[in-house]
């Protein structure tokens, strides 16, 4: 259930039905590939369909989309698959983890690969799902983030101690939902406590209570009348910034926190002023995503296996670390609005070429490896230090 950006409150059971994409091609050579989406609309949805049509129409595949429940029920997601399913659909790309094990028994001839969700309900032992853990039909998921989800508690500790900042609360959104949310605050928390080991008293970091959890609505001002909110340097909300940042420049407004009270979160808003708040003396100190582009490791997955091949170098198929646009300064803000997709949604500001995607494809190329593939995963094509 770990879906970065599920955005719980704003999708709708009227989802469940096929929509193909704009640009999709009127017919293809390879059949199609289906993404279950998690979103309808906004930045990331522009960006992957822009990079599935564009490389799916030099690859020949036809792109379909259809939108997985909204609270990601197993049910609910085997009804969009069926819904959307047409004879030529040979693949399925899904954003959510409920009811792998569903879609996979009603069509054991497709092929499943995971994005942008660590896929609990197959990498855990309790799992509902973890039968097809060795199906050779599931070919693993590209995590949200990282793969080891305390990793990013830790970027962001880090980040607070760079910034010297002294007092800090924590948001998430609720664990039933998000386990990884507790992950990611423990290891905020243990770094922050291990620093502090090293320090004199007045350089030491206060972590203000328990992580305030955010019930899949935006942050109150009220928050920041709580005792010890009132003066926080910073807020490290392991969440979306559209439920926190409007909250702060309120409470900022109606002089309940002063203009140094800084923000890190999660995800990329579309909105000119947040956007303009990023960086330098702004509110929001980091950003980060996860790159639009590490969906074409699924469709490497996707395509090797389509054609009966698969890496040499290749043990399983796994679980890996989403490469990240890591957004902290004004410069890079500004080549993300307008030099990526998820600025601009044209199939050109894909940072992974045609060229560079065929040259992990082993239909293309008979010695492409494993490797080959996990080093543009971790190359400057997949983050903002290609602009």
């Amino acid at each position: 259930m770990r879906n970065l950006k599920k955005r719980m409150i704003a999708a709708t059971s009227a989802m469940l039905m096929l929509c193909p994409t704009t640009t999709c091609m009127a017919a293809s050579e390879n059949g199609s590939i289906m993404l279950l989406s998690n979103v309808s609309s906004g930045p990331t949805y522009d960006a992957l369909t822009t990079i599935l049509n564009g490389m799916g129409s030099e690859l020949g595949y036809d792109i379909k989309v259809a939108y997985g429940d909204s609270f990601n029920d197993p049910a609910g997601n085997l009804s969009a698959v069926k819904n959307a399913m047409t004879d030529d659909v040979k693949a399925v790309i899904m954003m959510q983890d409920g009811g792998v094990q569903n879609i996979m028994d009603e069509y054991p001839d497709l092929y499943v690969a995971g994005y942008t969700t660590a896929m609990d309900s197959v990498y855990t032992n309790d799992g509902a799902s973890v039968a097809v853990r060795d199906n050779d039909h599931f070919l693993g998921t590209v995590a949200g983030d990282y793969v080891d989800a305390g990793k990013i508690g830790e970027m962001f500790a880090e980040k607070v101690i760079e910034n010297g900042y002294h007092k800090v609360g924590t948001m998430i959104f609720p664990v039933y939902a998000y386990p990884e949310m507790a992950e990611k605050d423990a290891a905020f928390r243990s770094t922050i406590d291990s620093y502090n080991e090293t320090v004199g008293e007045d350089e030491k970091i206060e972590v203000v209570g328990d992580a305030h959890v955010l019930e899949f609505s935006p942050l109150d001002e009220s928050y920041f009348m709580e005792e010890d909110h009132s003066d926080l340097d910073c807020i490290a909300a392991f969440c979306d910034p559209g439920f926190v940042y409007s909250a702060m420049i309120n409470a900022r407004d109606m002089g309940l926190i002063s203009d140094s009270t800084k923000l890190f979160a999660v995800g990329y808003l579309d909105d000119e002023n947040f956007q303009a708040d990023i960086g330098g003396e702004g509110t929001v100190q980091m950003i980060y995503t996860a790159s639009p582009e590490s969906i074409t490791y699924c469709l490497a997955m996707i395509d090797n296996a389509l054609n009966g091949l698969k890496y040499t170098d290749q043990d399983k198929y796994e679980e890996v670390d989403s490469p990240l646009y890591i957004i902290d300064s004004v410069e890079d803000i500004e080549n993300v609005s307008t030099k990526s997709l998820l600025g601009v949604a044209d199939f050109a500001n894909c940072g992974v070429t045609v060229d560079q995607m065929k040259n992990v494809l082993l239909r293309f190329n008979e010695n492409a490896t494993y490797n080959d593939l996990m080093d543009l995963m971790n190359s400057d094509s997949m983050t903002v230090d290609r602009f």
